[in-house]
């Protein structure tokens, strides 16, 4: 693996991605994408998780690029290099032309590819633009952009690592069910970053304190209890590094009583965040009509709201 093969992988991914937008051509660009796929400019960051969204925010900056006259989209990459057998993470500039002359400013990102199913695929980009939001209807170019490449450093990504998401993940929600099962609340709370964010269908809370996770810890157990079981289980279902320091995992948590369900299966999203070697809960999302925080009874809901709306919806 050196670094002219992932500079050809790479440059030849950012070509299909590029012709794409410009062609409307939605069909390659899902099948060019991982997702979920995180999508960063110096002022915000979001989580894309669904085709729908996915294809919204394509046609959405093609349509921009042609109504701005633009003709030539010319992606160049700059450098790549393998972090691992499946990720490959690189630098490229984009010049966006009508025939020869700028239309937009010159500026840098940051691409990271994964290789799933025989394909290279996008699964995490950084422009250096200053939109606070996606999708993008006019690219704005940030100034002193490069300064913020400074915090990706391909050194500390967890890629680079032969580590499986989806055992992490298992490992992960293996620890709080367990806290949860010997009614150890210092320990749950040990995997919990303060502040953290709670969702479910209709409602969105910042949770800033173990004060606030105590009547939840102690309602979840209650609520086992009243469902006839004695213990909970949470399964993972897939996981993702989104990012060096994110990972993005699906699981669903039973109440069982011996080896008997009782209730569930409740559908959940988690947000993970290393920080040094350990790995902390940043946002967690139920399948859930609750509005409240903490809630007695959990209310299933019929879907799992998807991290773009939440972000619409908590948005200042």
């Amino acid at each position: 693996m050196t670094s002219a093969e992932a500079m050809s992988i790479y440059q030849g991914v950012l070509d299909a991605l590029s012709t794409a937008t410009m062609m409307g051509d939605v069909a390659t660009a899902l099948e060019r994408t991982k997702l979920p796929y995180l999508r960063r400019t110096v002022n915000s960051e979001v989580i894309v998780e669904t085709e729908e969204d996915l294809a919204e925010g394509f046609k959405v900056y093609g349509a921009t690029l042609r109504g701005l006259g633009v003709t030539n989209w010319v992606r160049l990459a700059t450098d790549a290099s393998f972090l691992g057998e499946n990720y490959i993470a690189g630098h490229h500039v984009t010049h966006s032309l009508k025939d020869a002359t700028p239309v937009i400013e010159t500026y840098a990102s940051r691409m990271v590819l994964m290789l799933e199913d025989g394909i290279w695929k996008m699964l995490e980009l950084e422009s250096m633009l200053s939109n606070s939001k996606w999708p993008i209807h006019v690219p704005r170019v940030a100034q002193d952009a490069s300064r913020h490449f400074g915090a990706s450093s391909a050194e500390d990504d967890v890629r680079k690592h032969a580590v499986a998401p989806l055992t992490l993940y298992q490992t992960f929600i293996d620890g709080l069910s367990e806290a949860n099962n010997a009614d150890d609340f210092e320990t749950y709370c040990s995997f919990l970053m303060f502040p953290y964010t709670w969702h479910t269908e209709r409602s969105d809370v910042v949770i800033r304190s173990q004060e606030e996770v105590r009547l939840f810890f102690d309602d979840l157990r209650e609520s086992v209890v009243a469902q006839g079981g004695d213990h909970l289980v949470r399964y993972a279902e897939k996981a993702e590094f989104i990012s060096g320091d994110l990972l993005c995992g699906y699981h669903a948590t039973e109440f069982c009583s011996g080896m008997k369900s009782v209730y569930g299966p409740i559908k959940s999203r988690m947000v993970l965040k290393r920080q040094g070697t350990d790995w902390y809960l940043k946002s967690v999302t139920n399948s859930l009509s609750n509005t409240k925080f903490p809630y007695i009874v959990p209310k299933p809901a019929k879907a799992l709201v998807t991290l773009r709306t939440i972000q619409e919806r908590t948005r200042t």
